[in-house]
C-alpha cells in the first residue's frame, strides 16, 4: 500500500523558475524514501509540498487514500525535521519536545509520559531538564527528532537533517535515524544531496534533476543499474567510454546485452538498463564502468580487457585509487580494495570488468 502518492505535481515561482515539472511518485508504507539530487533540483520544494508548506500549482497529494492537497500542515499527520533543527533556545529539552503536544491541547500525565517516551526513543532519557545550548549538535538533532515523533505522525519528513554535523556524527546519526524510523513504524521522506548517505540508509531513492524524477529504485538499482548518464555520474565515480554497437542480443535476465567497439580500442560487453531502449548496430553509445568494477587481470582469457600504463596512484588505506592511461590514450580510474601489492607509476597493466558490471547508456 502507498503511504504517500504524488500525482502530476507542478510548482513554479513566478514565470521563470519552474521548481517541479509534473512529478509522479509513490512512497510505500513503512519505507525510508530518499529524495536525492544536486542543489536546485527541486527536492526540498517537493518535500515542502508534501508537508503542506508549499501549495502545488497543479496535481494532487494523497496520504493513503486521503487527498491532502488542500489540507493545512498541522492536519496532515506529518511531522518535519528541519536542517537548522529549529529548537527554542529559551526552552528546556523537555519543553521543546512537548511543545507540539501542548499545541494540540494535551496536558497532564499524558503530556509527561509521551514526552519521556519520545526522549527514550531517541536515547535522550534523563535530558529533559537540560538547556538546548548545553547539548552537542548530535544531541540537538535527536531533540528535533523527538519533537517530531512525540505527535505520533504517520509520516516523518526530514530536510537534510545531518548537514550541520561533523563527519563522525553524521555516520552515527544515519544509523540512529534508520533505527528510529523502523522502530516507530514510520513512513519517512528524507531530502539530501549526499549520495553516500542515501545509499547507506534508504530503502528507496528517487534521483531528481531539474524538477523531475530521473530514476527511482533501491540503492543497489540506482548505483549498479543507472538509466542515464546523469544518474550514473551523480551516484558516484564512473568511467565513461564512447563506442559503437557491434553486436546485440536479448538476455532473459538482464534485457539487452550489447557489445561495442569502445574509444579505448577494445571490445566491451555490457547490458542496457533504460527500459524501452534498444540500440541498433552502428549506434553510438556510452559505456559506464565503476572504478571498483575494474580488476587487474593479464590472463588474456577474459572479456572487456584494456591494456595501459599506471599514471598515478593515491593510497587511502583500505583502497588505492589508480589512474591508468590505455594504450589508445584514454584515462581510466581504478579502485582496488585491500590490495596485495601496490602498482607502480609507469607499470604496464591489463584491466578487465565483468559483463554484469558494464552499463550501456544513451549518449
Amino acid at each position: 500500500m502507498d503511504a504517500i502518492q504524488i500525482d502530476g505535481v507542478k510548482k513554479s515561482y513566478g514565470k521563470d523558475v519552474v521548481a517541479l515539472k509534473e512529478v509522479n511518485l509513490h512512497v510505500g508504507e513503512g519505507e525510508l524514501f530518499f529524495l536525492l539530487g544536486a542543489s536546485g533540483c527541486g527536492k526540498t520544494t517537493l518535500l515542502r509540498t508534501i508537508a503542506g508548506l508549499e501549495e502545488p500549482d497543479e496535481g494532487k497529494i494523497f496520504f493513503g487514500e486521503r487527498d491532502v492537497t488542500g489540507v493545512p500542515t498541522h492536519k496532515r499527520e506529518a511531522a518535519m525535521v528541519f536542517q537548522s533543527y529549529a529548537l527554542w533556545p529559551h526552552m528546556s529539552v523537555g519543553e521543546n519536545v512537548a511543545f507540539g503536544l501542548q499545541e494540540r491541547g494535551i496536558q497532564g500525565d499524558e503530556l509527561v509520559d509521551r514526552t519521556l517516551e519520545a526522549l527514550k526513543g531517541v536515547r535522550l532519557e534523563g535530558y529533559e531538564d537540560r538547556r538546548v545550548d548545553q547539548l552537542s549538535g548530535g544531541q540537538q538533532q535527536r531533540v528535533a527528532l523527538a519533537r517530531a515523533l512525540v505527535v505520533r505522525p504517520k509520516c516523518l519528513l526530514l530536510d537534510e537533517p545531518l548537514s550541520n554535523l561533523d563527519a563522525q556524527l553524521r555516520l552515527e546519526m544515519r544509523t540512529e535515524i534508520r533505527r528510529i524510523v523502523k522502530e516507530f513504524g514510520l513512513t519517512a521522506v528524507y531530502v539530501t544531496h549526499d549520495q553516500e548517505e542515501a545509499l547507506s540508509v534508504a530503502d528507496k531513492i528517487a534521483v531528481m534533476r531539474d524538477g523531475h524524477i530521473a530514476q527511482v529504485g533501491t540503492p543497489e538499482e540506482v548505483y549498479r543499474a543507472p538509466r542515464s548518464k546523469h544518474v550514473a555520474q551523480f551516484m558516484g565515480e564512473t568511467n565513461f567510454l564512447t563506442g559503437k554497437v557491434d553486436w546485440i542480443v536479448h538476455d532473459d535476465h538482464r534485457g539487452y546485452c550489447v557489445r561495442v567497439i569502445s574509444a579505448a580500442g577494445e571490445i566491451f560487453q555490457g547490458h542496457v538498463t533504460e527500459p524501452g531502449w534498444k540500440p541498433e548496430v552502428e549506434d553510438s553509445v556510452v559505456v559506464s564502468v565503476r572504478p571498483e568494477a575494474l580488476r587487474f587481470d593479464d590472463s588474456g582469457d577474459v572479456i572487456n580487457q584494456v591494456y595501459g600504463m599506471v599514471i598515478e596512484r593515491v593510497y587511502q588505506g583500505a583502497t588505492i585509487q589508480y589512474l591508468v592511461q590505455s594504450d589508445e590514450g584514454v584515462y581510466i580510474q581504478v579502485s582496488e580494495l585491500n590490495p596485495r601489492h601496490l602498482r607502480e607509476p609507469n607499470e604496464h597493466v591489463a584491466l578487465t570488468a565483468r559483463q554484469q558490471d558494464v552499463v550501456m547508456l544513451k549518449p
